[in-house]
C-alpha cells in the first residue's frame, strides 16, 4: 500500500513536470502526462532499477532545497567568473582528472551534473569514483580540492545520500 501511494505521488510530481514542459493545461495534455508518467515509473521499477524506485532515488527535502539554493548560487557565481575570463582571453581550457569523496552512485551522478551545469566546467567522464572536468586553465576549484583532499561543498552537501 505504501508503495503504491508512493508511486501515485510520483506519478503526480511527473505530470506536473509534462505540463510545465508542454505549457499547457489542456485535457488531452494531463491525461498524456498521466499516461507517460505511469508508464515511466512502470517501466522503470520492473526493468531499468535494481531496487525499487523510491529507495534507490530517495533525499531528504532539506538536503535537496540546500543543494539547489546552492547550485543556483553557484551558477551565477561561475556565470559571471566565466564571462570575465574570456573577455580578458583567459578561455585556454584543461582536463582534470577528480576523484569524489562519495561513494553513492546517485550523490556522484548529481554531482557531475552540478559540474556540467555551472559555466566553464564540463564533466565529460564517470568512472566509479573518479571523474574527469573539462575547466578553464585557471580553475583553482578543483585543482585547489584534489592536491587537499577534501570534499569540495557539494559533495559535503551530498554527502547525506551516502548513508
Amino acid at each position: 500500500m505504501k508503495k503504491l501511494a508512493h508511486s501515485i505521488s510520483f506519478i503526480f510530481i511527473f505530470t506536473g513536470i509534462w505540463l510545465i514542459f508542454n505549457e499547457s493545461m489542456a485535457f488531452s495534455q494531463i491525461l498524456a502526462g498521466l499516461f507517460f508518467s505511469t508508464v515511466s515509473i512502470l517501466f522503470t521499477n520492473r526493468y531499468l532499477l535494481e531496487n525499487d524506485y523510491l529507495t534507490a532515488y530517495s533525499i531528504k527535502p532539506e538536503v535537496l532545497f540546500y543543494y539547489i539554493t546552492y547550485l543556483f548560487l553557484q551558477i551565477y557565481r561561475s556565470g559571471i567568473s566565466a564571462i570575465f575570463k574570456i573577455i580578458k582571453g583567459q578561455d585556454a581550457v584543461k582536463i582534470i582528472e577528480y576523484e569524489t569523496c562519495m561513494r553513492n552512485d546517485l550523490a556522484i551522478c548529481l554531482l557531475a551534473n552540478a559540474i556540467t551545469l555551472t559555466p566553464g566546467t564540463v564533466t565529460i567522464g564517470k568512472n566509479g569514483r573518479l571523474l574527469q572536468i573539462l575547466a578553464f586553465q585557471d580553475e583553482n576549484t578543483f585543482t585547489d580540492i584534489t592536491e587537499g583532499k577534501t570534499c569540495s561543498p557539494y559533495e559535503m552537501i551530498l554527502r547525506s545520500l551516502d548513508a
